[in-house]
């Protein structure tokens, strides 16, 4: 069926014959009909999308899509399927039917005050994951073009429940309550913005900080608790309404640029036993860094030379932001500069983001015209994006560079695609833990309602070789998938150990430049990894 006919049947009054196949599902409720069937008809339109698009090998029918959705509805109540409504989708075929499936089962669940509002549309909408994989869901449109960022309230700080689904719903809520969005397939009352539950809840404890930000530059630090806010206490009672204001502030404008004034947002913060601290921070642009060195200068920069004796260069990369191969080409040439004669690059915490910088930063250590990754989409022509990935023009500066990579449990997408490209074209040595093994190519769909997005699988990625790099839910430990360490150069450590090690990377890419506080970071020695990697060049340089 066509987008326009169906377009054209759900635009159509319903029809007054039911299939006899489908039981009736009515009851009273106190949702009503009319606001179900305009949920329904929105479900399905993006069922349609979803159903053209997701990198399956055949078309993919919208009633697989409807039929997880409503299980979504009903995961939501806590609930399982009833068998009349899996009788009813059962006998279910046409656009006209699976929506009045949908609507009846709506009417059904009534005023379940997990569906209020716009949660009945992310339930039914992120239920499509039953049917395509987890990966595919609805998110947000972010405030900012950071991969790595989605609310940072314009210093740098992301806080505990503001993300996923719960910051989504947010962000719906309180457009609508402005005003700025229609309450589209919405159910109950539309709440005033500053009465809206706060996703953060009435403790503001800070998740992470954002490395480069004016709240890093301060010294915040993830667990810190914020306790005021521009001089208010935040209370069960005013939680609700300063989050509003820190989420949405009114923004005034400077007319010589167009562009929001810098704002100062004053907050104290507690940490632990220690005596709380205020930091008055600015609203400024700002970049997030994502390359990070041995330690981070006076000028808060970073020298990168992890062995002065041999000349070791130490990177690692975090979240693959927009501008980071120009970042990376600095910190290369300036180890150059001091007579580097090899490079351990540090991909254990890094989860993807944008191919492009990637696919530069890979093509730094490979001649031209390498292949860095093959694709293989559900629609090469709808995709626009070839079917080979290769070396874009003026890299290989490092081709002949000794290369040691450190890849870990949490290297994903992006990371595994540039480990994979330099691992293949026999550019490096890897050194670590087998990766996650996550290879999924995705876009965006438009979810028809308040700027949502409906992120959906279409394509995956191979390594160079053509091997497969995705971990699928039945893959065993002996399949192709992820990237593993070289023969003799695994690193074994627990969970615990890694959760450390992240832990203490962290916070030494967070430590200020005026802070000559000792982390234990510092010290590649107490670094398994590290160790490893630096064992293994020194033997390879001596023997030069």
């Amino acid at each position: 069926m066509t987008g326009l006919v169906a377009l054209a049947l759900l635009a159509a009054p319903a029809a007054p014959a039911p299939v006899p196949a489908v039981p009736a599902l009515k009851a009273p409720g106190v949702i009503d009909r009319n606001q179900a069937l305009n949920f329904a008809r929105m479900v399905y339109q993006l069922a349609e999308q979803v159903a053209v698009t997701y990198v399956t090998p055949k078309d993919q029918h919208p009633k697989e899509l409807m039929a997880a959705a409503v299980r979504g509805l009903y995961e939501e109540t806590g609930a399982g399927v009833p068998d009349k409504v899996k009788e009813a989708l059962a006998g279910a075929n046409t656009a006209v039917e699976l929506v009045e499936v949908l609507t009846d089962v709506r009417v059904l669940l009534g005023d379940h005050p997990n569906l209020r509002g716009a949660r009945s549309l992310f339930a039914a909408m992120n239920g499509f994951k039953h049917a395509t994989d987890p990966l595919c869901g609805l998110y947000s449109a972010r405030i900012n073009s950071f991969a790595s960022v989605d609310q940072d309230f314009g210093v740098g700080i992301e806080l505990e429940g503001v993300v996923g689904v719960r910051w989504a719903l947010y962000q719906v809520e309180q457009g609508v309550a402005l005003g700025r969005y229609a309450p589209a397939g919405w159910f109950g009352p539309v709440q005033r913005a500053h009465e809206l539950a706060s996703p953060a809840g009435a403790t503001w404890r800070v998740r992470r900080v954002i490395p480069g930000s004016p709240a890093q530059k301060a010294g915040v630090k993830p667990g810190d608790t914020i306790t005021h806010f521009n001089g208010s206490e935040v209370t069960p009672e005013t939680a609700n309404a300063l989050f509003a204001q820190l989420a949405n502030p009114s923004q005034a404008f400077d007319p010589a640029t167009g562009r929001p004034k810098a704002q100062d947002r004053t907050l104290t913060f507690r940490r632990g036993d220690e005596k709380p601290f205020t930091a008055t921070l600015k609203t400024e642009p700002y970049a997030p860094e994502s390359a990070f060195g041995v330690l981070r200068t006076a000028d808060d920069k970073w020298d990168c030379v992890l062995d002065r004796e041999y000349k070791i260069g130490y990177i690692r990369l975090g979240p693959i932001e927009t501008g980071l191969d120009a970042k990376f080409a600095e910190m290369m040439d300036g180890l150059m500069k001091q007579g580097c004669r090899a490079l351990v690059l540090d991909l254990r915490w890094c989860p993807g983001g944008y191919v492009d910088p990637g696919t530069r930063i890979a093509g730094m250590f490979l001649k031209d015209n390498s292949v860095i990754a093959k694709m293989d989409y559900r629609n090469a022509a709808q995709a626009g994006t070839a079917n080979e990935i290769r070396t874009p023009p003026g890299g290989g500066q490092y081709a002949n560079l000794p290369l040691v990579l450190l890849v870990g449990s949490e290297t994903t997408g992006g990371g595994e695609l540039i480990a994979s490209a330099l691992r293949d074209n026999d550019r490096c040595v890897v050194v670590g833990q087998r990766s996650v093994g996550r290879a999924s190519v995705q876009n965006v769909r438009d979810a028809g309602f308040a700027g949502v997005q409906f992120r959906v699988t279409t394509g995956t990625s191979f390594r160079p070789n053509g091997k497969n790099r995705m971990r699928k839910p039945d893959s065993q430990p002996t399949d192709d998938w992820g990237i593993r360490p070289d023969e003799g150069l695994e690193v074994p450590v627990t969970a615990d150990k890694s959760a450390e090690l992240r832990r203490q990377a962290d916070l030494h890419a967070l430590r200020p430049a005026d802070s000559r506080d000792a982390l234990p970071f510092d010290d590649p020695a107490a670094d398994p990894y590290r160790l490893t990697a630096l064992v293994y060049l020194r033997k390879h340089l001596e023997k030069k």
